[in-house]
């Protein structure tokens, strides 16, 4: 047996044909579980060669071949023992890229794709050898179809006749048609994260696609000899034991560096690492959901770590890769004054010290500001602030606790600000890479370091919204139709804890709070609108159009401890009003004892009531002048 790392134009540049028996599976893999999330580490690794010219090789995986021996003057062949779906995968990838390159005419481009993913016809004896990878019975007519195609539309054609349709429901040319939708929305720029990289021309993209397949993409490949049992080798890889986490390889190649070096791997690891094992198995490696994907905790630790020392974006398929080369290789830029970890003594130092301070985001206290903070983040939805909270909570914690809550204090405003006004977080985890690395020096943060940060950028990708912009959307957006309940019920649950007073009882939100609208949804029946002329339909339509849109603003929403019968949820004002005061006992329902009506005006006034409150909770930065 022999295993080497290959990049993908060594595999498939050569003439040869890597055949998947018939014992196989057929090709399952799908777009969620598979194709995306191929292709966003392709994209990311083109995205760094595109900005800077410069990508780290990405680990795809590993494959088992067998030789075939063929007849003498037959091209070389080797049997796919594993790893069939990742080749059929990396070949519809390829085939997509050799089809744009030829609609958008570069030949040059076109002719290299071509040799990765057809054997020129002057070296073969049959058709089946024309293709680089042979599928196995049942999808090689589909996979013949969609390599002669030539187009996305061709391939629509052949497999659904008509050209109104995206997916053709067959795996094989639906993998196609998504590679080359990704492909061509790159190409113009809209899967970009910053707003300048729309401005780069084909060419440029063309030559990072390029450098990206030819050299950043690698497999190990595993070649069998000819006293190695294949099928015992198959079942051993796809049916036993249990998969290494990245922390059990990071584990693994400090412990070794460690020993070759004659440290005290004992007194490392007891001082160290013992935690990361966690004998009861309920931390580390239990699954958390992080976007779309549950990861093990150490997993997603070891990426906002990476992150946070490298200053780059990390993917958690990449863990590995990226902490040797950050053990290696890794040089501060310029002007980073930070003392790196350089032994693996002290790597594994570090791990076990933010590991410490990363434990204590899952049960932190609930009052302290970190524990509100974090309660929060959940209604923002995003992980990218947790790099550079690590490194704020690991300098400031002890001696610098007050400007910590500070720093949490214009973070928490800064992300609920956007999220009320709508702006997206697409474009977050660049954002905070940025953050840590105009804070991180080698100094330690500052609040003024992080308000300049935050107040720096005027794109609706970066920008802070400022009170007048917060006032707009708080007052006239249809909050609750625009934002998740959950996102909802985390705004009126701080309004509603800001309310509290020394008159009333400090209980804390009890769990499953619903969000009930004040002017029910259902209005027609119990709340007639209130016309000057009841005949006039311009003004009948004006006035149903301005309710609707008042409805689900937060002036309008509230929570109660138990949901009201429909009945009385939609009843007249008089009705509900007792009702909604007997179902919540909550600060945010005191203010509606005094109040005789409900109507737009009231909606409007309760909301600049809680927009005051929220500009408390949620201030606009200055920065302090010298």
């Amino acid at each position: 047996m022999e295993a080497n790392t290959r990049n993908l134009e060594r595999i498939f540049d050569q003439t040869i044909s890597y055949q998947i028996p018939l014992f196989q599976r057929p090709y399952v893999w799908n777009e969620e579980d598979n194709w995306q999330p191929l292709w966003e580490d392709i994209q990311l690794l083109m995205d760094k060669s595109l900005i800077d010219g410069r990508a780290h090789s990405h680990f795809l995986g590993a494959v088992v071949l067998e030789q075939v021996n063929n007849a003498t003057g037959s091209i070389e062949a080797r049997q796919v023992i594993d790893g069939q779906q990742r080749l059929t995968t990396l070949q519809l990838f390829l085939l997509a890229a050799k089809d744009l390159c030829q609609y958008i005419g570069a030949d040059k481009y076109f002719e290299r794709f071509t040799d990765l993913t057809s054997n020129k016809a002057s070296r073969i004896d049959t058709k089946e050898e024309a293709y680089k990878v042979w599928p196995t019975n049942c999808d090689r007519e589909a996979f013949s179809r969609t390599h002669g195609a030539g187009s996305p539309v061709g391939t629509i054609l052949e497999f659904a006749g008509k050209k109104d349709v995206s997916r053709v429901n067959n795996n094989i040319p639906d993998a196609y048609l998504y590679f080359s939708e990704q492909l061509k929305l790159w190409f113009a720029g809209k899967l970009s994260d910053t707003d300048d990289e729309s401005s780069y021309p084909d060419d440029e993209r063309l030559e990072a696609l390029w450098q990206v397949v030819r050299s950043h993409l690698q497999i190990v490949v595993i070649d069998l000899g000819s006293d190695d049992e294949s099928q015992v080798i198959f079942e051993t890889l796809n049916a036993r034991g249990t998969q290494l986490l990245p922390g059990d390889l990071i584990k693994n190649y400090l412990f070794h560096k460690a020993e070759n070096g004659g440290e005290a791997i004992e007194d490392l690891y007891n001082l160290s690492w013992r935690d990361f094992d966690d004998p009861n198995g309920k931390f580390w490696r239990e699954e958390v959901k992080q976007g779309r994907l549950k990861r093990p905790r150490i997993d997603l630790f070891m990426q906002h770590y990476l992150t946070l020392h490298t200053q780059d974006d990390v993917r958690v398929t990449h863990i590995f890769n990226t902490f040797k080369y950050f053990a290696e290789h890794y040089k501060a830029k310029e002007g980073d004054t930070r003392i790196l970890p350089a032994t693996p003594g002290e790597h594994l130092e570090a791990l076990s010290e933010y590991g410490q301070v990363y434990r204590k985001f899952f049960k932190p206290d609930s009052s302290s500001r970190l524990g509100v903070f974090l309660m929060r983040l959940t209604a923002v939805d995003t992980a990218t602030v947790y790099p550079f909270l690590l490194e704020a909570c690991y300098t400031l914690q002890e001696e610098h606790l007050d400007e910590l809550e500070r720093i949490l204090v214009w973070l928490e405003s800064f992300l609920i600000r956007r999220m009320i006004c709508g702006l997206t977080g697409k474009n977050y985890n660049r954002l905070f890479i940025d953050l840590i690395k105009a804070v991180q020096t080698g100094d330690r943060i500052t609040e003024q370091a992080v308000i300049k940060f935050l107040l720096r950028a005027d794109g609706d990708s970066t920008r802070f919204p400022t009170d007048k912009e917060f006032e707009a959307a708080w007052l006239m957006h249809p909050s609750y139709q625009r934002l998740a309940q959950y996102k909802v019920r985390a705004v009126l649950g701080a309004l509603d804890v800001a309310l509290e007073t020394s008159k009333s009882e400090s209980l804390g939100l009890p769990d499953g709070l619903t969000i009930e609208h004040v002017m029910p949804v259902s209005w027609e029946k119990n709340w007639p609108l209130d016309l000057k002329n009841p005949d006039d339909p311009e003004e009948k339509i004006k006035a149903k159009e301005t309710r609707q849109q008042m409805l689900h603003t937060l002036g309008n929403l509230t929570l109660i401890t138990s949901s009201l019968n429909p009945s009385l949820s939609n009843g007249a004002w008089v009705m509900k009003k007792p009702e909604l005061i007997k179902f919540s006992k909550l600060n945010l329902n005191r203010y509606f004892h005094d109040h005789e009506t409900w109507d737009e005006d009231e909606i409007f006034n309760r909301g600049e009531v809680l927009l005051k409150l929220a500009m408390i909770i949620w201030p606009y930065p200055t920065i302090e002048t010298e």
